[in-house]
C-alpha cells in the first residue's frame, strides 16, 4: 500500500513539475527533474563549475541560497555532503524544489517559502556559505539601493566563510534603479563587495552567461567574497 501511494504521489509531482513549468521551461537544469529544457542551463553549470572549487577549498559545512529558484546549487551542495537550505518565494519553483529534493533521495536540504526582506532577514540561519544569485538587482528595483545594501550586509553578517553574489548589471533597463556601475561592472561590484563586506576578500570567478531583462543573452560576472575576519 505504501509503495503505491508512493508511486501515485510520484506521479502527481512530475505533473505539477511540468504544469509549472509552462510555456517557458525550468529555469535551472535541477538534477532529478526530467524537463523539456531549462533556459540557464550553461550559465547555471558555469558557476557550480567556479563554486565547487571554492567550496571545497575553504571547507564549507553548510549553505543558504537565497533566491534559489528550483534547488540547483543547493542540491549540488547537499549531492556533496553540505547541509544546505533554499529559501524562495515563487510557489512554483518551491514545488519543483521540494520534488528534485525527494528524487534525489536527499535529506539534507531544506526547502523554505518565504520572501527575503528586512522583516524576515531575522529568520534566516548562519551558514559557512550564502548564495545571493541573480536576485541583487531586484532587491534594487523593489526596495531600493539602500535597502537592497542593508540586506547584503545582514546576509554577509551571518556567512561564516563565503558568499557568492553574481546581478545585473548595465544591460538592465532604467526601471531597475541600479546605480551606474562605472568605470566597468566588474570593477563597480568588485568594490561594492568590498565595502560592504567587512572583513571580506572579493575573488572574481569570470564572467556567465545569463539573459537580460528581455530574456536576451548577456553575460555577468561571478564573484566569491571569502572571509578573512570572523564576524563581529
Amino acid at each position: 500500500m505504501l509503495s503505491t501511494r508512493r508511486k501515485f504521489d510520484d506521479a502527481i509531482d512530475l505533473v505539477r513539475v511540468k504544469l509549472d513549468a509552462l510555456p517557458d521551461g525550468v529555469y535551472q537544469p535541477v538534477p532529478g527533474v526530467p524537463v523539456r529544457k531549462a533556459k540557464r542551463s550553461i550559465g547555471t553549470e558555469s558557476r557550480w563549475a567556479a563554486m565547487e572549487p571554492v567550496v571545497e577549498r575553504l571547507g564549507v559545512g553548510s549553505a543558504m541560497d537565497v533566491g534559489a529558484n528550483v534547488g540547483y546549487f543547493p542540491i549540488r551542495l547537499a549531492q556533496r555532503g553540505i547541509p544546505s537550505v533554499v529559501l524562495e518565494s515563487d510557489l512554483k519553483c518551491v514545488r519543483t524544489a521540494t520534488t528534485a529534493v525527494r528524487r534525489n533521495h536527499l535529506d539534507n536540504v531544506a526547502v523554505t517559502y518565504l520572501e527575503f526582506r528586512p522583516d524576515t532577514l531575522a529568520l534566516l540561519p548562519a551558514t559557512d556559505c550564502t548564495l545571493l544569485l541573480s536576485l541583487w538587482h531586484h532587491l534594487v528595483r523593489e526596495l531600493g539601493l539602500d535597502t537592497a545594501t542593508d540586506l547584503l550586509q545582514g546576509l554577509w553578517a551571518r556567512t561564516g566563510k563565503v558568499m557568492f553574489f553574481d546581478s545585473g548589471e548595465d544591460e538592465m533597463p532604467e526601471s531597475f534603479g541600479l546605480p551606474p556601475m562605472l568605470p566597468t561592472p566588474d570593477a563597480w561590484l568588485t568594490e561594492y563587495l568590498r565595502k560592504n563586506c567587512a572583513g571580506g576578500r572579493v575573488e572574481h570567478l569570470g564572467r556567465h552567461r545569463a539573459f537580460d531583462a528581455d530574456g536576451l543573452p548577456t553575460d555577468r560576472a561571478l564573484f566569491a567574497v571569502i572571509r578573512e575576519e570572523a564576524p563581529v
